[in-house]
């Protein structure tokens, strides 16, 4: 009897084992086709106000920025991209407060011109959980398309299509 009740609780785990699965499966058509759930991220949502987003080189722009949603990240992480400068502290330290919503501001200076970008990474560290936002800085006062990096060249087909020609990269 012992040696019949050991196979059993170990083999009752595996079948329960199996029968989880991260993605959920769909039958459509015949067909076996599986939805991932997706990466599991904070629910929370960042507002933000920027005092110009088209400025001059060399010029400080105050932003504000206010977290809502289902939960409140303990801290923020504040990333930029070359060329620019942050002004203050790179993380922000949030209050977790049950009524009134915080607003945190910092400023930045692009010393460039270009688009720039400001990550903001909010976290929880209890649940290490993180979610990005970017909020985008212009610098300089030619049209936006002339900001923007070409990947490649636009040509046509024999059959009219279009085509871009994107360069290989070398690692």
């Amino acid at each position: 009897m012992k040696k019949l009740l050991l196979p059993l609780f170990i083999a009752i785990p595996l079948i329960a084992c199996n029968n989880q699965t991260t993605a959920q499966e769909q039958d459509t058509k015949g067909e076996q086709s599986f939805k991932s759930p997706g990466k599991p991220s904070m629910k929370v949502e960042m507002d933000y106000t920027v005092s110009k987003e088209r400025v001059a080189v060399g010029e400080t722009v105050d932003i504000s920025v206010n977290f809502t949603g289902k939960q409140q990240p303990s801290h923020a992480n504040l990333k930029t991209t070359d060329n620019m400068v942050l002004h203050g502290n790179t993380q922000l330290n949030l209050q977790k407060s049950s009524g009134g919503q915080a607003q945190h501001k910092f400023s930045v200076t692009p010393m460039t011109e270009g688009i720039h970008l400001v990550t903001v990474i909010a976290e929880d560290a209890q649940e290490s959980h993180k979610k990005p936002f970017a909020i985008r800085i212009i610098a300089g006062n030619k049209p936006i398309e002339e900001y923007l990096e070409k990947n490649g060249t636009l040509t046509t087909d024999e059959s009219g299509e279009k085509i871009i020609s994107m360069p290989a990269e070398e690692r």
